[in-house]
């Protein structure tokens, strides 16, 4: 062995223990720990949101949210048009039970007075024809009495010391006075003698007493 060996060598073995020190000397990292989870995009307007199954469920819980706050101010306007409704037709309907009732009374009223005759005296003086003519224009007829209540309104209306043509004549037979609608009188109040047909005295009249008389039309 030569003296160059034994250096050569000792030069290999400070190499070899510099680099082992120098392995030694740099720590380790710690190990690095994974965590999973998701990774949230920042988007743009009009850009599609997560991918997969958590941008579908964050899709389908927006459009839920806004369906519920969409269908609350609906339900909410929906129930108070319902209860407007309900009110102003509640009030129809009692306007309408109102009038209908005091049309019944009316038509009650006027019941009464249909099964009822209505004198009415101008308390002008004319001639029958004329009178008969009136009366015809206003609707109505000359008035006659058929039974003794009626002759006695009659009489009630007619002015002291006057007489009043009624609706019963002789002119159409010229011999049998009957009303003026051709029907036959049944009740009568003629004075005694009466109709007596002096001088084609054919217009029945009543006079201020209720009894009836014939004169000259």
């Amino acid at each position: 062995m030569t003296l160059l060996q034994p250096f050569s060598a000792l030069v290999l073995w400070l190499s070899l223990l510099m680099v082992t020190r120098c392995v030694v000397l740099v720590p380790d990292k710690p190990e690095e720990k994974v965590y999973p989870c998701p990774v949230i995009q920042c988007s743009a307007p009009a850009v599609n949101g997560l991918p997969g199954r958590d941008g579908r469920d964050l899709r389908t819980f927006s459009n839920s949210v806004f369906l519920i706050l969409l269908i609350i101010p609906l339900v909410l306007f929906h129930a108070s048009f319902i209860l407007s409704f309900s009110n102003d037709l509640h009030r129809q309907v009692t306007a309408l039970e109102r009038k209908v009732q005091v049309l019944e009374a009316e038509l009650n009223r006027y019941k009464k007075v249909l099964v009822k005759k209505i004198f009415v005296s101008t308390e002008k003086e004319d001639t029958f024809d004329n009178g008969k003519s009136f009366c015809a224009k206003a609707g109505s007829a000359s008035a006659s009495s058929r039974k003794e209540a009626e002759n006695t309104t009659l009489k009630n209306l007619i002015t002291p010391s006057m007489q009043a043509y009624m609706g019963i004549s002789a002119e159409q037979t010229k011999s049998t006075f009957m009303y003026l609608n051709e029907e036959a009188v049944t009740y009568r109040n003629r004075n005694a003698g009466e109709p007596n047909n002096l001088k084609k005295e054919d217009c029945a009249v009543m006079q201020d007493s209720g009894k009836w008389n014939d004169i000259d039309c």
